[in-house]
């Protein structure tokens, strides 16, 4: 396979990787998780093919300056424009992990508000600090002292 070949092949890897990363961006945006599992496998083969093509390339010593100026030009834009969307989708990955880190702290927050507390009574018959006032009051234990 020739310099121009392997060009046209990284090209079509890189064009198709952009697809799916327009895509993956836009249901993060508009928050439509299920249809982003739809692409994670393709994903994931695209990102592999990507790097063997450039380890490939890079391993057999050949330069892309071997390669037409067209392609050159070509696969200069298609990188660019597949960085700029690599951005884009760390930027809305982080953006949904935070808003869903958020959510579990909130969840978790209201679980243990939920969660019935022991309390301890003061001196004069009230609940200790820290017992929830909306929570039920625990009933008061006396010990039988005729046993």
């Amino acid at each position: 396979m020739d310099m121009n070949e392997k060009t046209e092949t990284l090209l079509d890897v890189i064009e198709r990787l952009c697809g799916i990363l327009v895509s993956e961006n836009e249901n993060l945006v508009t928050r439509r998780f299920k249809e982003i599992g739809t692409t994670i496998e393709d994903k994931d083969r695209l990102c592999r093919a990507f790097e063997l093509l450039i380890k490939g390339i890079t391993k057999d010593g050949e330069t892309i300056h071997e390669a037409d100026g067209d392609l050159r030009q070509s696969l200069r834009e298609q990188g660019e424009q597949l960085k700029m969307l690599i951005d884009d989708n760390c930027a809305a990955l982080k953006t949904a992990m935070t808003a869903n880190e958020r959510l579990m702290q909130a969840v978790r927050k209201a679980a243990v508000e939920c969660t019935p507390k022991a309390g301890n009574y003061t001196h004069n018959g009230m609940l200790s600090t820290g017992s929830r006032i909306d929570a039920r009051t625990p009933l008061p234990v006396t010990v039988n002292q005729v046993l």
